[in-house]
């Protein structure tokens, strides 16, 4: 067993962390970022139905002969039901098997009676550094899943996968539910040729090179998926506009390329700078292009590098068991073996619910 802590630099977070996994749950549940995109419900139950109601057709004739009322039809209710899956991790930490050019480790080193637990005791800070990182693993995992999420996740060539995965990959990482682009690939009016679907032909290029979006692309995109957006969404005041950071950066360079570019504004709100089409926040998700680029790519090509999803965040719900901590994070020292562990368990789902409230290009 080797150390969890690979040759390389780093450095010790000095906080000491008191409740693990409520830290856990602050930082990643509470994560603004997380939350400006999503709405998060806790003590999200298996099975836990979601209601919605349809709305009443036509109504209301002309007042006709004899006692009976023009009949109309009812609300037809429908559902979709939440099933958050359970997934766990353990990370383990050998103190003996730091590598021995760590030097910032061996420093701290002493050979005292806690020399080999970094739970507890003088070498603690070497566990804080340990939960440090699974806190940042966490935050961006959890993006991860609740969109690329697969059931029927596959390599590049192998299986029948919307999601094609770079070859290596260990695809049972994403399989235990499907993730929003899953939903919206398997959803008649946002899949390719539907109601709400815009095609970016890039996508479909056979190089790194084919796929690069050309002066005005990304321009484009944003039109056609604007116009192609129901009117109820268009009028959200809390609609964005979802893109990859391929998409974005094409916004602004066609923006530096061509002025008075209509519907593009550029705001200053908080101190960070906001672009708007038409009144709609464009927010970056460059979390997409990362993972897109190293876990669906094929050594030529990538899977969709340019994406677009218009929405409100009430409409792409992340649900999650844990109420006011992250599931079960415990770190303990085992004596017998020598060994450090920080095991995790926790539920996570997420659901693309009303058709109307989507409009996306890829």
């Amino acid at each position: 067993m080797s150390s969890a802590i690979s040759n390389g630099t780093f450095s010790f977070n000095p906080e000491e962390l008191k409740d693990w996994s409520k830290v856990i749950h602050e930082l990643t549940f509470g994560d603004g970022d997380l939350n400006s995109v999503h709405d998060v419900q806790e003590g999200i139950k298996y099975d836990e139905q979601i209601v919605f109601a349809g709305k009443l057709g036509l109504l209301g004739k002309a007042v006709g002969a004899g006692c009976t009322p023009n009949e109309i039809s009812g609300v037809t209710l429908t559902n979709k039901f939440w099933t958050p899956k359970f997934e766990e991790f353990r990370l383990k930490h050998c103190t003996t098997d730091v590598n021995q050019q760590n030097k910032l480790v061996n420093q701290m080193a002493k050979m005292n009676p806690d020399y080999y637990t970094v739970i507890e005791g003088s070498q603690k800070g070497v566990g804080d550094f340990l939960v440090a990182s699974i806190l940042e693993a966490v935050k961006e995992n959890l993006w991860y899943k609740v969109w690329f999420n697969d059931t029927t996740a596959s390599v590049f060539g192998a299986g029948s996968g919307s999601e094609s995965f770079t070859i290596g990959t260990d695809v049972d990482y994403f399989k235990s539910f499907n993730g929003i682009f899953k939903q919206i690939f398997a959803t008649t009016s946002l899949s390719s040729g539907g109601k709400y679907f815009v095609s970016i032909a890039k996508n479909a290029g056979a190089s790194y090179a084919a796929q690069a979006l050309a002066s005005g692309d990304a321009i484009a995109a944003l039109k056609a998926i604007y116009n192609k957006a129901d009117s109820r969404l268009r009028n959200r005041a809390d609609a964005k506009l979802l893109v990859t950071r391929s998409l974005y950066d094409g916004l602004l360079n066609d923006l530096e390329a061509i002025q008075n570019v209509g519907g593009f504004t550029q705001t200053n709100e908080g101190g960070m700078s906001t672009l708007r089409y038409r009144g709609i926040e464009v927010k970056m998700v460059e979390i997409w292009d990362r993972f897109i680029q190293t876990y669906q790519n094929n050594g030529t090509k990538y899977n969709l590098p340019h994406r677009a999803v218009f929405t409100v965040s009430s409409n792409i719900p992340v649900g999650t068991l844990a109420s006011g901590d992250f599931g079960t994070v415990d770190a303990f020292y085992d004596k017998v073996t020598k060994q450090n562990y920080v095991d995790g368990v926790y539920s996570l789902d997420a659901k693309l619910l009303e058709d109307y409230l989507t409009c996306v290009a890829y």
